[in-house]
């Protein structure tokens, strides 16, 4: 996401921008005054722990050209989220840097540095049995449902166990006194315990961005004991949905034999205690309906819809993966054309698919799968200059972004499974004017809080094209009721209320006191 943007849209005046991002030789430990973070009703308070945030991708990538390089800040998940909270608390972020080469740490941003990135060193070997293998290959479609689609093997969890390792000792060698580590989803499941062993009276949380399975699907991973026992070493698990956390639990239960308490939401481990609780992901609404609100952006979702010629602008946005229904969100679209003919040459659908994991089998065989579905709807159905399908196969800046947000009718997203699904929120806090329809498949976390939405079953073609004869049926003023009470509910469980009711209940569970700013190590 373009920093430059997100500054100008929040008004802040200490994020960096992509473009005065340098490499940074300043010593590893330096001291800077802590400001207010973590909002408490409405009134900001100050965490006088450091806050380390553990992920397997950093927040930013080096370009490198020539003898120069410069710091970008990556696009997408963790790394939009997380760099907003630590831009606000400082702190810490261990991570791997996306390639084989294990740069120096940095300190961001330059000129008042409020936090410091430290990576985790990954071989080509690590890359390939770790990222490519375990994560994206055994546990990615495991924790989504879609186990035909699992492949596990042991050289592979062997190298997870030691990347893990590599994590965990890292923040054992940085970790001090009053800190409180939060580990980041799936990747990282081992780290909890491994550091636990090491720093005992550490607060350690742990939040799941994906979906979790029930037990009878757990059972598939060989290594499930050792999963779950890694997860175990936090104080806190935090996930998108109750039935996520209900999930874990019943497989802390069943599998590990643990008692658990469902009422509290809790796995009892002798004198120990793990929280299991839901924790619905915000996102920084305030940047996503300013930057909606700026003439730059207003003017350039009109000419997105002049371009395209027809009334109706329907749109769908993912990364192009197996889960996010794509395929299944297409042929729901020719049936919508097949079934409502009045409706052609009046609507287009803008498809949005951003690059993802080219270099798995599977997604590249989604990416052919796509091309040629893409190529069979726009063969059968255009007609007079009419074109009823844009596909875009790219990434885009925040910006631009919004501008297709703002631009659309009708966001049509139908995940066949998804922790949460951050752009239907985005779509929501980028509809300033209260109009449109967003359409989101039940699967998604996010339909559990944006119940006014148009809910669909993601596999069934016939529901998808009934809800967007719906959808584009819809009188402005049952848009703009539904948009609204979405949209408030998007301000109100925001980025800032996720992070610090997470951090609130880690502070109950691991038992640390909130107090005055300190001057604090980053």
């Amino acid at each position: 996401m373009d920093l430059d943007q997100r500054q100008q849209a929040t008004g802040r005046d200490r994020s960096f921008s992509p473009r005065g991002l340098v490499a940074m030789n300043e010593p590893d430990e330096i001291l800077t005054p802590r400001r207010a973070y973590i909002k408490r009703n409405g009134t900001p308070a100050a965490l006088n722990r450091r806050l380390i945030v553990m992920s397997n991708r950093a927040p930013i990538r080096i370009v490198r050209e020539g003898r120069e390089e410069r710091l970008e800040p990556t696009v997408g998940g963790v790394g939009t989220t997380f760099l907003r909270l630590l831009e606000c608390n400082g702190g810490l972020w261990i991570a791997w840097s996306g390639g084989q080469k294990t740069p120096a740490p940095k300190l961001m941003p330059p000129g008042e540095p409020r936090f410091k990135i430290v990576f985790a060193p990954l071989s080509e070997q690590d890359i390939s049995d770790y990222y490519h293998g375990m994560c994206n290959r055994g546990l990615w479609p495991l924790m989504h449902f879609m186990t035909p689609k699992c492949h596990f093997s042991t050289q592979q969890w062997s190298r997870y166990v030691r990347v893990n390792q590599a994590f965990a000792r890292i923040a054992c060698e940085e970790v001090a006194a009053r800190d409180v580590l939060w580990v980041q989803d799936f990747h990282l499941a081992l780290v909890p315990h491994l550091v636990r062993q090491q720093c005992r009276e550490l607060p350690i949380g742990i939040f799941w961005h994906v979906p979790f399975p029930p037990e009878q699907l757990m059972r598939i991973l060989p290594w499930r004991e050792e999963f779950l026992h890694g997860m175990l070493g936090a104080d806190v698990v935090g996930f998108h949905t109750q039935s996520y956390a209900t999930h874990f639990l019943n497989c802390c239960h069943n599998i590990l034999h643990l008692d658990v308490s469902h009422e509290r939401g809790e796995v009892i481990l002798g004198s120990r205690r793990v929280r299991a609780a839901p924790f619905p992901l915000g996102i920084p609404a305030d940047f996503f309906s300013s930057l909606a609100a700026s003439p730059r952006v207003a003017g350039r979702a009109q000419r997105i819809r002049r371009s395209l010629g027809t009334p109706v602008m329907v749109l769908g946005v993912d990364r192009l993966d197996y889960t996010k229904g794509i395929l299944e969100r297409l042929l729901g679209f020719e049936r919508f054309l097949e079934q409502n003919p009045s409706w052609h040459r009046r609507v287009t659908l803008v498809l949005i698919a951003v690059p993802s994991r080219t270099k798995v089998t599977d997604y590249a065989n989604l990416k052919r799968e796509l091309d040629e579905l893409v190529g069979h709807v726009v063969g059968r159905f255009s007609s007079d200059g009419w074109v009823p399908l844009r596909y875009l196969y790219t990434q885009f800046g925040a910006e631009e972004l919004v501008a297709y947000y703002r631009a659309a009718d009708v966001a049509l997203l139908t995940p066949l499974r998804d922790g949460m699904n951050l752009v239907a929120k985005e779509f929501v806090a980028s509809r300033v004017r209260d109009d449109g329809v967003l359409i989101l498949s039940e699967f998604a976390g996010a339909a559990e809080e944006l119940s006014e939405a148009l809910l669909v079953n993601p596999y069934n073609a016939d529901e998808i094209a009934e809800r967007l004869r719906e959808a584009v049926e819809m009188a402005p003023a049952e848009q703009s009721l539904r948009m609204r009470t979405m949209r408030n509910k998007v301000e109100a469980n925001n980025l800032e209320r996720w992070s610090e009711s997470f951090l609130a209940e880690l502070a109950e569970e691991g038992e640390f006191a909130q107090g005055s700013p300190e001057a604090v190590r980053v």
